[in-house]
């Protein structure tokens, strides 16, 4: 199991979901911010915003958040 806190490669990525775009932040292992960038909600945007997450180090976590409306 890995723990995020002690591993240094370790990206965490966030998504907040809306009707046109979703917007994703990475964040590495202790909190600092690498990027956030918007990207498409089709396919292709979605392989886009996987592939940017995966960019900045080995993907750990993802959390979404999306309000259902």
């Amino acid at each position: 199991m890995t723990i995020v806190g002690t591993n240094p490669d370790a990206v965490i990525g966030g998504v907040d979901t809306h009707a046109d775009v979703h917007v994703a932040a990475a964040v590495d292992h202790v909190g600092g911010v690498l990027g956030i960038e918007s990207f498409a909600t089709t396919q292709a945007g979605y392989r886009r915003l996987v592939s940017w997450l995966r960019s900045h180090g080995q993907l750990t976590l993802v959390g979404v958040e999306g309000t259902g409306s």
